[in-house]
């Protein structure tokens, strides 16, 4: 079995207003080694019950992984390798905040095998930074970036978030030019959600937030998506754009709904169609682990249905669409058979297209995929 393999690290300098990750401030530094304990003998214990797996891709992400030192972050990774058969070409990509890398750890994450960067750079814009609880500067963002790619980054993904609270498109559009401008190889663009529990939900429910209108939103995503294939982008991806090859080989695990396995805190899993999920919080996540326990709080066996039903929407967030052939394969069905019903009503709303092999959104379809989502799972 290959598995993409996931590793959560779910502390921060600070939290930021928007998030809702199972992320947490660090307010001390001890809480770190324990965490890495915990991790190591959850990892220990994965590698005794997937014995004949292979790692195909690894990915680092949080919270912030980088506010880890670059010494505990190579040795973890020589830990993945000596309990797992990880693939010789392995994609290993990490999350890291500009404002938590500097040249010595860039060049120890190079030096632990980490292949890919992926930059939380959120906005080029120092205002919209601050809003969003960023600790870093538009400058430490390039700085950073070109400090990866003068140790050796051949691999670089920018985050950017779009329709936030009083940004215009003209805004967007100067930060993703100057994203264009560093030639980065990926770059992922998030529309802002605001989720129950965030400190943007308060002030959201209080009326304290100006956020972009939807025609607005409309506006910045169809410019966005016109603008990076414009120059050179792959939109492979709803919200992730690609330069040739550089697709990111560990989130299309997820999208064309394959094995993973996730360690650390609130970390998921998908094996053998079984989903589940450990622990969120740290310290219950350490204490179960520790003690000799599962940290698994809670799990499901999917049934055939709800696996090609996620499939179906997985698959539709790429630019691939639900390949007929690959769908009989996997679940011994036909696909315009079985859903004949939403796909019949989807084509003709205009939201989905299809020829001899496949099923894919169209460009209105993207702008109003939950939509047809919610056809499959009605």
């Amino acid at each position: 079995m290959e598995l993409g393999l996931y590793l959560h690290f779910p502390y921060c300098i600070s939290k930021c207003p928007y998030c809702d990750f199972n992320s947490y401030q660090l307010k001390e530094d001890n809480k770190i080694s324990s965490y890495i304990s915990a991790l190591h003998q959850e990892i220990a214990a994965y590698s005794q019950k997937l014995k004949k797996s292979n790692i195909k891709t690894i990915y680092l992400g949080g919270g912030t992984p980088t506010i880890l030192s670059g010494t505990q972050i190579f040795n973890i990774l020589e830990f993945c390798k000596e309990n797992f058969m990880v693939e010789k070409d392995a994609e290993i990509t990490i999350e890291a905040n500009p404002g938590t890398v500097d040249g010595e750890k860039i060049k120890l994450l190079i030096d632990s095998g980490i292949n890919r960067l992926s930059l939380g750079a959120q906005s080029f814009n120092n205002m919209f930074l601050k809003k969003l609880g960023r600790i870093h500067n538009t400058q430490e963002i390039i700085d950073s970036y070109y400090l990866a790619r003068e140790a050796g980054f051949k691999n670089i993904n920018i985050d950017i978030m779009f329709a936030l609270p009083d940004q215009t498109t003209e805004d967007l559009q100067v930060t993703l030019k100057k994203a264009v401008s560093l030639k980065s190889d990926h770059l992922s663009l998030y529309n802002l959600t605001i989720k129950p529990g965030t400190e943007y939900y308060k002030e959201y429910k209080r009326g304290k937030l100006k956020l972009p209108t939807e025609d607005e939103e409309y506006d910045m995503f169809n410019w966005a998506i016109n603008y990076l294939e414009e120059n050179g982008f792959e939109h492979y991806e709803i919200s992730n754009f690609a330069r040739p090859h550089n697709r990111s080989e560990h989130n299309l695990i997820y999208w064309q709904n394959k094995p993973y396995l996730g360690v650390g805190a609130g970390a998921y899993s998908f094996i053998r169609g079984y989903r589940y999920m450990n622990y969120e919080e740290p310290a219950r996540y350490i204490k179960e682990v520790t003690s000799g326990k599962s940290p698994i709080e809670d799990g499901e066996k999917l049934s055939l249905r709800k696996r090609m039903i996620e499939t179906i929407i997985l698959g539709l967030r790429t630019k691939d669409g639900v390949i007929y052939k690959k769908f009989i394969t996997r679940f011994k069905v036909d696909i315009n058979n079985t859903f004949h019903k939403q796909i019949k009503k989807l084509v003709n709303l205009g939201l989905l297209q299809r020829d001899d092999n496949r099923i894919k959104l169209t460009r209105k379809g993207i702008f109003l995929a939950d939509t047809v989502f919610r056809e499959f799972v009605g």
